[in-house]
This record gives C-alpha cells, structure tokens and sequence, in this order.
C-alpha cells in the first residue's frame, strides 16, 4: 500500500507538490535521495538526507537513525532532482512495508511551484 491508496488515489507518478505539503502537514517524513553536494546546493526545508543505498537493508534505521522520539510509523516522502530516483527509492520502500511515495517532478517541481530551496549542510541523523 503506497501513500497515494492511503490517501485514496491511484498511484500514477507520485504525488504533486500540493499532496506532497499537505501529506508533510499531516506528519508525512520528508526524505531526500540525492547526492551530498546535490542536497548541499539546495534542498527542501526539513528534508532529511538519505542515502538510498542504506534504504535496502534497514530502512526505518536509515531514516530516522537512532531518534527515541521517531514516529516509525509516519508515512515517508522520498524527494529527489526530477522524480525518478525518489520514485524508484519509494518503491522500494513499500515493498518492504513503508506508507511511501515520491514527489512527481522532485526537488525542480518543488521549486517551480515557488516553494523554498536552501543550502546547508548534509546531516544524516545518527
């Protein structure tokens, strides 16, 4: 089951940027697939670094890391350039049991649609 069925909608490429904030603002986890430098250059606020390599054997460790306070049930955004990363990440997580979907478009829809793309440091949670 992706995000987009619990949302009641078919999978088709994601979810859209207005689905992405809204599913964000109901709690959804926000995590970016991307490369270090790439996530150094511009990434969504709150996205969480992740590498999508570490997605594959334990990936509620890979995302939240060791927080006490994590909600391990929180459905998972998977953000990366132009969607096709993310979406393949994604799928991958669903098949290991996490509400997850990707963003249509990515980090570029994100931005298109005038939401807000900041620089930092790439800070994987421990």
């Amino acid at each position: 089951m992706g995000l987009l069925d619990f949302l009641g909608k078919k999978p088709l490429d994601g979810l859209t940027v207005e689905e992405t904030l809204i599913a964000l603002s109901k709690g959804a986890i926000l995590i970016d697939v991307r490369t270090q430098p790439e996530y150094e250059a511009g990434h969504a606020p709150g996205a969480r670094p992740v590498d999508p390599k570490s997605l594959a054997s334990e990936p509620l460790d890979a995302i939240h890391g060791d927080d006490p306070l994590a909600d391990r049930d929180a459905a998972v955004v998977v953000i990366c350039d132009n969607g096709l990363r993310s979406s393949l990440a994604a799928r991958a997580l669903r098949e290991q049991g996490v509400l997850a979907e990707s963003v249509a478009g990515g980090l570029r829809a994100w931005a298109k649609d005038g939401n807000p793309v900041i620089p930092g440091p790439y800070r994987r949670r421990r």
